[in-house]
């Protein structure tokens, strides 16, 4: 699948690693993604490493990033930490970040801190409700956030202030915590009901098993969330 997309022009791969065995070691981690890396055999391959021990349980870390980077400084672009510890996020943005290796937080909530400290940005769930907003943080933290990555071009001039910066952060946070609510059996469920909501489309409601939709009530309860804070769908 990996060589598929590279054939195809795919601008990187967000790779897991192989979860189905628990508590394997760092080389046998190492071996596999290896492994991928040689045997799709392109210099246009790009890997994207994809940290998410609350689902996968066999997690990245840094020293096995720095055995990749070593190994195949060309293929090995970056990582997606979807952990929610920003401590575990700044432990690998302070080591690679200056050498132009890609970190992605999973949630836009750590987005600012992301930017501030070399990150290259977010990949969330929640870009599919709420992209407008996410994206003008990124663009406004583009010209003020100033601990950048090597041969990290800036993104635009910006007016904004720190406090300007810290006020839409805060407001993609609100959003972000409608949607995790834990009345709800699971973000991705609740992401679609909005979406049924505000296109007026109840086949958006539909999820894949094992996960399962909301209630007529939580949906409800998730309609009158958004109301109260205010949100608007904007594609």
């Amino acid at each position: 699948l990996t060589a598929h997309a590279v054939k195809h022009g795919c601008a990187g791969v967000l790779m897991l690693p192989p979860f189905y065995y628990k508590d394997v070691s760092e080389e046998g981690l190492y071996r596999c993604f290896s492994e991928v890396v040689q045997r799709v055999g392109d210099t246009r391959l790009k890997i994207y490493l994809y940290h998410i021990p609350p689902v996968a349980i066999v997690g990245i870390t840094p020293k096995l990033v720095e055995r990749l980077l070593k190994a195949y400084p060309g293929a090995i672009a970056g990582m997606k930490d979807s952990s929610g510890d920003w401590n575990n996020t700044k432990t690998f943005l302070d080591a690679f970040a200056k050498d132009a290796f890609d970190v992605f937080v999973g949630s836009e909530s750590f987005l600012l801190a992301n930017m501030r400290n070399g990150g290259a940005g977010t990949i969330s769930a929640t870009a599919n409700v709420n992209p407008r907003a996410i994206r003008e943080l990124y663009e406004k933290c583009g010209g003020v956030c100033v601990k950048r990555r090597r041969n990290q071009k800036a993104l635009g001039t910006s007016a904004s202030t720190p406090a300007d910066l810290e006020a839409l952060q805060a407001r993609l946070n609100v959003v972000r915590e409608v949607f995790s609510n834990k009345k709800f059996p699971s973000m991705i469920a609740a992401l679609k009901q909005a979406i049924a909501i505000y296109t007026n489309d109840q086949e958006w409601t539909r999820v894949r098993p094992p996960l399962i939709e909301l209630t007529t009530e939580q949906a409800e309860l998730l309609a009158a969330e958004l109301r109260a804070i205010g949100f608007r769908w904007q594609q």
